[in-house]
Formats: C-alpha cells, structure tokens, sequence
C-alpha cells in the first residue's frame, strides 16, 4: 500500500528540513550535523552525595498541579498527598508559598490562610490590611522533621472571620496560591536490605512526589535484551499506573565496577560481560539479584542476566511476573511460563461496556461513604475505541443514603466528572435524620476519557440561614453519606469502533497496539545501534502501554530494519533518527525534490481539501501544506510522530517517532508522555519543539476496526466524506428532475387523452 503523493510530498519536505544539507533543523544550527551518539553518561541522582546526604526541592507543578489553586467560599479545603522515599531520613524541611489575596466586598475582615501539614498548623497568612497593595506575596514555614513521613498530606484551608462568617461566602475567589509554592527537604540516605522480595522497592515507591527516575544499563544492544527492557519498564508502568517516569540510558560493551551511575539502576547484560564480582561463574541460567553499587554505597543495582540474550528476556519476564519473591539477594531458575496470550480488547484495566458498570465492582463498601462533608471518588478506565460520536450524553444511575438532621437544610450532592461539574442533588432532610434516593442523570460525554477517569460525589452538609450564622461546611460525624453499590454508569449503547490511524488514541489508551494487551501483535523497529534516546523513549512508551492496561509488554518483539519482513503482519513502531533508523529515510526516499512546482500542487490539493471538508480541528491544521509551512517557519523542532496505514499490510498501522538528532528523541520523551499534554495529540502527524505540541490531520490511507449499526455507519461515512453529500444531492436532484419530468409527461398525455 502506497501512501498518497500529497502525504509522500509532505514528509519529504519535512524530511528536507530535518535531514538535508541547509535544513532549518537544531542539527543544522552550527553548520554541520549532529551524530548519533550510541551512549550517554547518565549523570548522578541530583541532590545526593557520596556521604549519603541530599537535598530536594519540588514544587507544586511535581504534584501534577497544572494551574494556579483558587480558594472560595466553595472551594474553601485544598489537600495534597506527598510522600517520600522510604530510603530517605529528613532532617530538615521548608514550604515556601507564594499567594495573593483579592479584595473582599466586606471591610475589616479577619479571615486568614491556614496552612496543615499531617494535621497540623504550619502557620497562617492572614489578610493583608484594606488599604495595602494586592500583590503576590512568599512566606515560609519550618516543617519539623518529626512530622515527615513516607506519605503526607499538605492542606490548605481558609479560617474565617468568626464574626465575619459569610464574608466570602459564594463571592469568587478569595485566595490564590501559586503553584511554584515549593519544599525543600534535606537530610541523610538510608542502606536499603539487598532482599529481592522487597521490589519493586527501592526502584518504585508509589507516593514519591515527582517522576520516577530509574536509570537502564545495558551491556549489548541485542532485541532480546531491549525486549527484556521494555518487558521490566512495562511492569514498572503496571504497578505504578499514574506516575510519570524517567528511564535514562546507558549503553556501555565494556562494563566495569568503577562506570556505573550512582543511586539505584537496572542492568541487563549477559554473564560474559559482567564484571567479575557481579555473578558465580559459571551462570546456570536466567539470574536476578539485587547487588550494592559500587559506585554509591546506598544504590543498589537489579541485574537481570543469562547465558544468552533469551535468557536475560526469560529472567526479565520472570521477574514482572512477581515469581522470585525470595528473602536472598540472588536466584537462578531454569525457564518461565508465560500466561496464554491476550484476546483482543481484554486489557485488565479496560472496564467491560457490554453490561452496566456498578459502583460496587470500583471500589469497596468503606470507600463508598463519608462521615462529614467530604468526597467518594471513582477512578476507572474505558476502551480507547469506544464510539462517542454524535451522542451527547451518559446515563448514570445513583442510589445514594444519607443521615442528617432537620437543620441541616442547605445540604446537597455535587456531582463531578474528570473535575468538570455535572449535577447537584438536593439532601433533603427527613424527621427520622436519614433518606434514601435513587435518581437518574446524565453526564456529558465530552467530559469522558478513554484512560483514567474519575467520578466524584461530593457530600456537602451546610446549616441553614439565619437559623444558624454559619457559611461552613459541617464535618460532625453525625452525618454520612453513602453511594450504594448498585450504582451504575451505563455505556451500552455505545459501540466498539475506531477509525485509524488516530494518534488521539495513542495516550489514551495506546490503541491500535494495545488492543493485544501483552503486545503479541507489536513489533518495535530499532537499528542495528540504536541510540539512548531511541531506546529511552522505548521503555517510557512500554511503560506507558503497562499503566494503560495493566499488563506487561511480554510479548513485544523488536527487530532491525533488515528483518521487516518478519514483523510486516503487525502494528509496527520506527523510532529513531534518520541517521540511525534507515528503515524511515527508506520509506521516504523516493520522494519528488523540494520545487514549486511541487508548491503548487501542495497548494492546489489542500484547496481541495478545503472545499470538502466540514470544519478546521482545534487547532487549524490541516492537510500537508500546513505542515509544510509549520516546518519551514518553527524554531528548532524536535522531532514528528506520525501515524499512517502500514505500507507492509493492510488493516495495520505504522507510528514513527523521529527525532532530529538523539538529543532530540530525549526531549520529545519528556513532552510526549507528559499527561499534560496528552489532549495536544491528534490526528495524523504532531510535531514536538521547545514551544510545545502541534498536531495536523493530513489525507491518507485508513480502515476501521469494530461495528456500527447500519444507520450509524452511513452517517458516519457522510460524515468522513462531505463531498458524498454533495454528489447524493445531485443525485437526488436529477433523479427528481426525471421522476417530475415522466411525471409532467404522464399527465399531459392523459390530458390530451381526454380531450
């Protein structure tokens, strides 16, 4: 399968720029072009020492906070969870917060900013006098040691006037603090026990603030042992599905004891490249162990090994598998048995739409109830091909209980989807101080996701007025709220259909290649010596398809570009540089020369493409002359991920990942699996820079996967093909002319009959 001239054309001027001599690339910056460097030093864990001591700062951008936090009347309690590495003994913590508060419609207020750290007063920002400046401010507060723990909780709250209670009440924001607030702690490293029942620890402790920095070693380059690689980043993203990560790579033929990376790290390398004192000799087998760094006494390194590349794949497989769950620092063992291969669409983590989904099979019955106000949330994650179009709404079922009191009459239950508003219930109280109600709503289906939703029902029990002179929120224990368990979301009425290629599924769900959960029917393409940027952003994009469904990747394969032919019956992934992949420059080397003529035609066919479309994507990107220009005007990209119909087989994709130089790829792995960003990708082809994400949808080759009814799938094909509008209503008009005409020439002749 052939791609179309227009996408060929695009690519190649693309191509041009990135790769040909006078290119408006980064690698062309300093008039000759950057190598493609096989390894590089991964630099030491920052803040930490040869002595054991380290200094951390974070802010609250760590937290994945992504814009500023606004207090209100409503909106009055703002907690955080924090927490901290086992390994680590603080001894010394800051917060510094930086705020600013707005001007109240009532004078002489004495409303302040408390600020709760496991509870307990840090301090309180009280409100600037009436006539001072409105600026932001920064203040700082000792955090005592005592109270730093591996997981902690930071708070926000507003402490009102007591003789003001309603000052703010309702009225817009009343304080906002900054998300740069930051804390610095410091203090000493900790010996972790070298016992591999304890892992994923200490590569992986869920609630540490900021990615999750696991440097990989690797002794060759061989597609067993990279598979091995993706096979342990994979689980690394299973058991940590909402964090962010960070794999940098090495890549050393000569290891030593003396060149290894401080801190914590994987290694996988075959026996006869190991140093000396890493493992008995002979090895037996697959072999982990958990072994002290030599180049930091409070690292350890996971090595993964084998006689051969196999074997270091059977331990890695072995290991992601939770087998070795043994008190000793080693073990040998003689193979492993894999679980069957996945069916399609049976990721663990993909809720079935083909019945009601209960509340009770998400979370368990203690969850489900709050003493107070306070808040049940509902985590779950939908099939990335799940068919929205043209329906604007999901039916939700709730059955919920409460216990309250008479006075309580301004109490209700608010309703969010993914943070976004739905619906509020009224809490009616009864003489008996308790309710039972079932209700149906609708939510909006725009607010859904394919990965990682959340429902939040947000019991807020409030006093009336003027009865009792209170604005706050009653937290007595006296009153609860309940979801029952036979609560439910209702998706059946949606089909299971996707039209590909879209790389608005990829984040979401990592869909095509994920719709084969362990992978069997992904071949990754890397060069013969791939670089660390291409293998880097590898285990972060296997690692990401493990939190996404909740199995390991134990059935990826990865191939050099002259073994194509082995893999042309899967979904394919080219990642790489033009000078380290040529498998890409192959695909793209018969392309026409950069003209304008060539211009021309660019020109002539998106006008085309204009006239026979429906509306421009958010943003207006569309067709190949928009790339063309994003290309020739943007300041040093990075690189493009695109996503066309496999030329090898039909009814598969091809996702290339090109980089302009190896630096290049590391940087677009830090920005294309940032969850921020994840809404910025879509269509066809995105382009990464320094400023961000631009993504264009460009005409080309696709099929679909999944099942519409007949009537859906008809409005969808118009929908896809405006201009079959435009040739059905020619039709119809013609038709009607003749059926008036024969018509007309009936009547007139029965007329003349008559007469």
């Amino acid at each position: 399968m052939k791609c179309p001239s227009m996408i060929r054309s695009a690519l190649f001027l693309c191509l041009a720029i990135l790769w040909l001599p006078g290119g408006a690339g980064p690698a062309r910056a300093s008039g000759s072009s950057l190598p493609a460097p096989q390894s590089a030093t991964v630099p030491p864990v920052a803040g930490i020492d040869g002595q054991g001591t380290f200094l951390k700062t974070f802010s609250l951008r760590d937290l994945q906070v992504g814009k500023d936090i606004r207090l209100a009347g409503n909106s009055a309690d703002r907690s955080f969870q924090i927490g901290l590495s086992p390994d680590t003994l603080v001894q010394n913590a800051l917060i510094r917060v930086l705020y600013r508060f707005h001007r109240s419609l009532f004078r002489g207020i004495r409303t302040n900013l408390a600020v709760d750290w496991n509870g307990i007063l840090l301090g309180t920002l009280p409100y600037p006098p009436e006539n001072g400046p409105v600026q932001d401010q920064a203040v700082t507060f000792s955090i005592p040691s005592f109270l730093m723990n591996t997981r902690n909780t930071l708070r926000f709250r507003i402490v009102k006037d007591p003789k003001n209670p309603c000052a703010n009440f309702g009225l817009g924001s009343f304080v906002t603090v900054r998300r740069s607030t930051s804390i610095r702690i410091s203090g000493r490293k900790i010996r972790v026990p070298e016992r591999l029942s304890d892992l994923p620890f200490p590569f992986l402790y869920p609630s540490i603030v900021g990615p999750r920095r696991i440097p990989f070693v690797f002794g060759s380059t061989e597609p067993a042992i990279l598979e091995a690689g993706g096979i342990l980043s994979s689980g690394f993203g299973v058991l940590g599905n909402y964090l962010s990560f960070r794999f940098p790579v090495l890549i050393s033929h000569s290891l030593s004891a003396t060149n290894f990376p401080t801190g914590h790290l994987v290694l996988l390398a075959i026996d006869k490249d190991l140093p000396p004192t890493f493992a008995p000799s002979p090895i037996r087998g697959p072999y982990l162990a958990l072994l002290p760094n030599p180049s930091d006494p409070f690292g350890r390194i996971l090595l993964v090994s084998g006689r051969t590349p196999e074997e270091v794949k059977v331990a890695a497989s072995r290991l992601v598998l939770r087998i070795p769950d043994r008190e000793s620092s080693s073990t040998t063992f003689g193979g492993v048995s894999l679980p069957p291969p996945r069916g399609s669409d049976d990721a663990p983590r993909w809720l079935s739409v083909d019945r009601v989904i209960r509340f009770g099979s998400l979370s368990g019955p203690a969850d489900l109830t709050v003493h107070g106000t306070g808040t049940v949330k509902l985590a779950f994650s939908l099939p990335p091909d799940l068919f929205s179009w043209h329906r604007k709404w999901v039916p939700v079922h709730v059955h919920f209980r409460v216990r309250t009191l008479n006075r309580e009459n301004r109490s209700r239950l608010d309703i969010f989807l993914n943070h976004r508003y739905q619906e509020s219930l009224p809490l009616d109280p009864s003489d008996s101080g308790r309710g039972d109600r079932s209700v149906d709503i609708p939510v909006a289906v725009r607010d859904l996701t394919p990965f990682r939703n959340q429902l939040n029902f947000n019991f807020n029990f409030r006093n009336s007025l003027p009865s009792i002179f209170s604005c706050t929120m009653n937290k007595s224990p006296e009153l609860s709220g309940t979801l029952m368990p036979d609560s439910y979301i209702d998706l059946r009425s949606f089909p299971r259909f996707s039209n590909l290629p879209d790389l608005r599924l990829i984040p979401n769900g990592g869909y095509p290649f994920t719709r084969y959960a362990d992978l069997s029917r992904t071949a990754v393409i890397l060069s013969d010596t791939p670089g660390y940027g291409d293998i880097q952003v590898f285990l972060h994009m296997m690692a990401t398809f493990g939190a996404q469904t909740g199995t390991p990747s134990l059935r990826v394969t990865v191939v050099n570009p002259e073994e194509i032919g082995s893999v042309r019956e899967k979904d394919l992934i080219l990642i790489g540089t033009y000078d380290s992949n040529p498998l890409l420059l192959g695909l793209t080397g018969s392309l026409p020369w950069e003209s304008e003529k060539n211009f021309q035609r660019l020109r002539t066919q998106n006008l085309l493409l204009e006239l026979f479309r429906w509306n421009n994507p958010p943003p207006a990107h569309f067709g190949p002359s928009d790339l063309v220009s994003y290309f020739r005007n943007v300041r040093m990209p990075l690189g493009i991920l695109m996503e066309t119909a496999s030329p090898y087989s039909s009814h598969h994709v091809a996702l290339s990942l090109v980089g302009v130089s190896q630096d290049g790829i590391r940087s677009m792995d830090r920005i294309l699996f940032d969850p921020r960003q994840f809404p910025k990708i879509f269509g066809d082809a995105t382009v990464a820079s320094p400023e961000g994400l631009s993504s264009f949808v460009l005409p080309g080759p696709s099929y679909k996967i999944g099942h519409l009814d007949p009537l859906e799938s008809l409005r969808f094909w118009f929908y896809s093909h405006p201009i079959g509008i435009v040739v059905l209503v020619v039709l119809l008009a013609v038709a009607g002319g003749v059926g008036l005409q024969s018509l007309y020439k009936s009547y007139a002749r029965r007329t003349r009959g008559t007469t």
